[in-house]
């Protein structure tokens, strides 16, 4: 079996590849960093993210298998439903969980962990 990773660091590595499938570490909107964003505002800059990681990876939102969503607060679930909503293709939705209480700096109000299958 042969496992790819890609962008190693210390803890982690940003991608794993093993028998088609991409396993990919949890992604925030970096631009939050930069200036204040609304959920709606960073959900839709890390699914255009995800879009770009995806493509460079050989794979797309078509193929996710699965999607762990990460927000600060419980009340901001209906801005991010409306954005993933937006961006998910009709009958390609996968397999999602979703959680409250993400750890990263209070500038950030989400962050997703996918699985991908390679096309």
């Amino acid at each position: 079996m042969i496992i790819n990773r890609y962008d190693v660091k210390k803890r982690a590595s940003r991608v794993v590849e093993c028998n088609g499938v991409l396993y990919f570490e949890i992604h925030v909107a970096a631009a939050a960093q930069k200036e204040p964003m609304t959920m709606y505002e960073q959900a839709r800059a890390l699914l255009c993210r995800y879009d770009e990681l995806l493509e460079q990876f050989d794979s797309d939102k078509k193929h996710i298998l699965r999607a762990d969503i990460f927000i600060r607060e419980a009340s901001m679930i209906d801005d991010f439903n409306k954005a993933w909503e937006e961006w998910v293709e009709d009958g390609f939705q996968p397999a999602r969980a979703t959680s409250t209480g993400m750890t990263a700096p209070e500038c950030f109000l989400v962050g997703i962990v996918m699985t991908a299958a390679l096309k």
